[in-house]
Formats: C-alpha cells, structure tokens, sequence
C-alpha cells in the first residue's frame, strides 16, 4: 500500500554515468596536433589524465561516430541495469549516460543491442564544468538525490565542487579506475 507520507517525502533521485571507460571500451582516439606541428594520439583514460599544453589542437572524429569494437565493463554495466530496473518502477528516478561526444545514438544503438533502453546526453565537450553544469541545472529542477560515475577525476572534482554549492542534496561520486 502506498502511504501518503511515502508520496509526499519521495525523492527524485538522478543517475549519471560517463560512457567511455566507465561503461564501455571502443576503440578510439583523440588526435593532437601540439603547438610545435608534431602529432600524437591518446586512448580515452589517458585522455582523462593528460594536461593539456598551450596550443594543443584536439580532433575529436572518432567518437562522431558509431563505435567501433565495444567491450562493456561488466560491473558498471550490471550496475547501470540495476539502477534502470529501479527508475522503471519510481517515478522519481532518472538514469542517464553523460558523454563529452557530440553524438548520443551510437551509444544508444549499443545499449540497445544488449537490450537496454537508455537515455544519453552528449554534451559535446570534453570540459569537466560542463557536465557539471549539465547536473546543476538537474538539481534546480528539483533533484535531490545525485549519484555520479566518471572515469575523469577532472569531471569528479568539477561535479564535487559544484555539489558543495548544494548542501542539501544527498549525493554521492564514484571515479572509476
């Protein structure tokens, strides 16, 4: 039986999963052309720890396309099933996968072929407030429970320090590794 006080008190809980080596592994690349002309290339994680130097030029073309060999992280995943399975019966809950690609259907066409249906957010930046941002306008909309997984410490660190703006929200972020 459904109590008012269950309905009236009910939180609204959000949760966030970044794609690329927090759920998933596909091969691509962001391409650099350093200041000096010379080129490199680096992996997602090592994207995620690199400091960029002044006048790095990023190319970011292989994640604006459909993913090329994807292998799931397991754990990540049967979690982000789990947290689904939870939104589809509570009203109050969202889950979404929060990606600096430009482009969500590839990710949305991979869960799908594992027969899940999810909702992706590519925020087309690689800049650590953005998704940040992205959450914060969640919680002026009434979310007052955050959950957050990043394999960037970079968007962990931007999403705390954001979240500290908002001490009553209950939330919680977890860096992959």
């Amino acid at each position: 039986m459904i109590k008012l006080k269950d309905i009236l008190f009910e939180r609204k809980v959000l949760s966030v999963f970044d794609f690329d080596d927090t759920l998933a592994k596909a091969d691509a690349w962001i391409y650099i052309t350093h200041a000096d002309g010379s080129k490199s290339k680096l992996d997602p994680a090592e994207f995620a720890v690199y400091n960029s130097k002044e006048g790095d030029d990023f190319d970011f073309s292989d994640f604006d396309k459909m993913l090329d060999n994807p292998k799931i992280i397991k754990k990540n995943v049967d979690l982000l099933r789990k947290q689904l399975e939870k939104a589809g019966r509570h009203s109050g809950r969202k889950v979404t996968i929060l990606t600096a690609r430009s482009l969500g259907y590839p990710i949305k066409h991979f869960f799908k072929t594992l027969g899940l249906e999810v909702y992706v957010v590519p925020v087309g930046s690689s800049d650590p407030k953005v998704k940040a941002d992205w959450i914060e306008q969640k919680i002026k909309r009434g979310y007052d429970t955050i959950y957050f997984m990043d394999d960037s410490a970079k968007n962990i660190k931007a999403v705390d320090k954001m979240l500290k703006r908002y001490p009553k929200v209950t939330s919680k972020t977890v860096l992959i590794k």
